[in-house]
């Protein structure tokens, strides 16, 4: 244990304080992905992996592009995303150019069958 503590520590010199900082400024990205890892876990000891790589994928996808990144913000109340037979269903409230980038996202992503766009337009009241 002590060596592979050691080896950690020099490959990564990051102290303990830091990584306290980096979770905090993270912190609705880091819950957001913890919340879906929860949801997923009963589908996935049914044996529904298709489903929920495709989702991990097109999660992945949208929080890779800094322009929906903020989407999927747990605290921002933005994206909601499920993924059911290949079907995507997408849902809440985003502004109007990013509910399109989503949806466009959505579409090219390997294992989506279907779109199903349930979005509603963050700037109409």
């Amino acid at each position: 244990m002590g060596i592979l503590r050691s080896t950690f520590r020099r490959t990564l010199p990051v102290s303990r304080a830091g990584a306290a900082l980096w979770a905090w400024q993270h912190r609705h990205e880091i819950s957001g992905w913890a919340g879906w890892a929860a949801r997923c876990a009963p589908r996935l000891v049914a044996g529904d992996t298709r489903d929920v790589v495709t989702e991990g994928r097109l999660r992945a996808r949208l929080a890779g592009d800094p322009r929906t990144r903020s989407a999927l913000d747990a605290g921002g109340g933005g994206l909601e995303i499920e993924v059911r037979d290949g079907v995507a269903a997408l849902g809440g409230r985003l502004a109007p150019d990013a509910h399109d980038l989503v949806v466009d996202v959505a579409s090219a992503t390997s294992g989506v069958r279907r779109v199903r766009d349930e979005i509603t337009d963050a700037g109409h009241r």
